[in-house]
């Protein structure tokens, strides 16, 4: 008999989808497990093996470095953090800590589990949080601009750490829930990051770039065990070759069901399809700093000269969401703002010649071919440029080199990616990204840099969002990126699998997930 139930879940509160973080998994807004049988049978142990193909590329599984969609999602299975955020309420709940006081505005301290091992059996101490925090810190990557506000951090005893900051703030509690804590004689070591052992339900049994990371059950995992046997995240670029693996049963489940394919897969028996909206999104950065994009009215014109919501439309239909802000408007603090130039080719001309560019400039564009459907996109994109004059190159990159591209200081005209506001909170993306310390995309506003720091150091929720307010209208008005869309995610899998549960960070905890008869 077909079972297929198809859900857009578009009920995810704000709260909700905010609260979902890196490491340490919580309940989400969609569960395999509603409606179905109770009578269900696991199939037996050794046949429960899953193998879901990822819908991101996948270079590198050391997250201190970078946060990549398919990093983020490997390390929620196999790190830890002292806390995972409820998703709910976003307060803080018990994890690798087990309780934590602010003694005072700027000091904040943790108690620890006494009970926890690594994987390879080393016991979990405050050295270990003390080493992770320095590699977290030196790296001066993706949590520096988040982790500036920490001045100073000791380990008191072996289940007791002290964290001093420079101000009061109010995000270091999700952003401490982001770090997955490493161990203290490895934390140091490039190599240990490369493939790390953490103290959650999975270890890494091997990891080859582009193609596959394989794990399997953490036996000496402190809380409960994992239901899964094996579990192997497989990278599968092609579309049609995505969902041939769903349908002859080589793949339980698969992401990034593209728009003109759900028809399909909702055609396949015995197939689950649902999708809900998610903190993931694509942006296209400008190089503010490489000729002509060091001129505003350069970078306006090439925003006026897009229709996105038709773009948007026409190409990812229920499975996007056209956006007005520089992080998904699900998060906490992403705003939409109306000073965004509109659809105006006439008036992008315009801006072009009062810049000196009457007959247009030639440009290009990078994307990664690891991400299915940008191709579409960057050409209907580059369709639009041509229209004011405009020749943009597409320069389809395998991931490695799309990866070096992005990197800071940003070697690319224009470059489009997919984006994961982790936290659920605007800072996250904000202060990472656009800040003249990020330097990641020639952009540098001291002043949206003051704002930036006085929204992470207001603890009033409703004070912060009138600050991200100014913050998302300055933005707009320098016009240094544009936000795309927000991606609602979607998975397609057997009915036979159990206990998935969708949420919008994509850091599906796989721990939950079984296989029936």
């Amino acid at each position: 008999m077909t079972s297929l139930r198809r859900r857009l879940l578009t009920g995810v509160t704000m709260a909700a989808a905010a609260a979902l973080v890196l490491v340490g998994c919580a309940a989400g807004a969609g569960d395999t497990d509603t409606g179905s049988a109770p009578s269900a049978t696991p199939v037996a142990d050794d046949k429960q093996n899953l193998t879901y193909v990822i819908n991101w590329g996948c270079t590198m599984l050391d997250i201190t470095a970078n946060f990549t969609n398919c990093s983020t999602q490997v390390a929620s299975n196999v790190m830890q953090g002292l806390v995972a955020l409820d998703p709910e309420t976003k307060e803080p709940q018990a994890l690798l800590a087990t309780e934590w006081e602010w003694v005072d505005d700027t000091t904040l301290t943790f108690t620890l589990r006494d009970d926890v091992t690594f994987s390879d059996g080393t016991p979990f101490t405050s050295a270990d949080v003390v080493a992770t925090l320095d590699r977290y810190i030196a790296m001066k990557s993706v949590l520096g601009a988040q982790l500036a506000v920490v001045e100073s951090y000791t380990a008191d005893d072996p289940t007791t750490v002290t964290i001093n900051t420079s101000r009061p703030t109010g995000t270091l509690m999700g952003i401490l829930a982001m770090v997955g804590i490493g161990k203290a004689d490895g934390a140091a070591d490039d190599a240990y990051w490369a493939s790390p052992i953490g103290t959650g339900p999975f270890v890494i049994d091997s990891f080859t770039a582009n193609d596959s990371i394989k794990m399997s059950r953490n036996d000496n995992y402190w809380g409960e065990k994992a239901k899964l046997k094996t579990l192997t995240f497989q990278q599968i670029d092609n579309i049609s070759s995505r969902i041939t693996a769903l349908s002859n049963g080589s793949a339980q489940v698969i992401a990034g069901v593209p728009n003109d394919q759900i028809a399909t897969v909702e055609g396949f028996p015995n197939i689950v399809f649902e999708q809900i909206p998610s903190l993931t999104y694509n942006f296209l950065w400008f190089q503010n700093s490489r000729e002509p994009f060091t001129d505003l009215k350069v970078r306006q014109a090439m925003l006026m000269a897009l229709d996105m919501p038709t773009i948007v439309s026409s190409l990812l239909g229920e499975t996007a969401t056209p956006m007005s802000a520089l992080c998904p408007e699900v998060a906490f603090g992403c705003l939409p703002s109306g000073d965004w130039p509109a659809y105006d080719p006439k008036g992008a001309k315009k801006l072009l010649a009062e810049a000196g560019f009457p007959d247009g400039f030639s440009s290009s564009v990078d994307y990664s071919t690891a991400n299915a459907g940008l191709d579409q996109l960057v050409t209907a994109m580059v369709s639009y440029w041509s229209e004011i004059g405009v020749d943009v190159a597409p320069k389809a990159d395998d991931q490695a080199t799309f990866t070096a591209a992005i990197a800071s200081p940003g070697n690319f005209d224009m470059i489009i990616n997919p984006n994961l506001n982790t936290t659920g909170d605007a800072d996250f993306t904000l202060n990472r990204l656009y800040t003249c310390a990020a330097n990641r995309l020639g952009y540098c506003n001291p002043e949206l840099d003051t704002m930036l720091m006085a929204a992470q150091g207001e603890t009033d929720p409703e004070k912060r969002l009138e600050i991200y307010q100014e913050i998302s209208d300055q933005l707009a008005a320098d016009a240094p990126a544009l936000g795309m869309y927000q991606i609602n995610i979607n998975l397609a899998f057997s009915d036979k699998v159990k206990g998935l549960t969708l949420v919008p960070t994509e850091n599906y905890d796989w721990s939950k997930v079984y296989l029936t008869e």
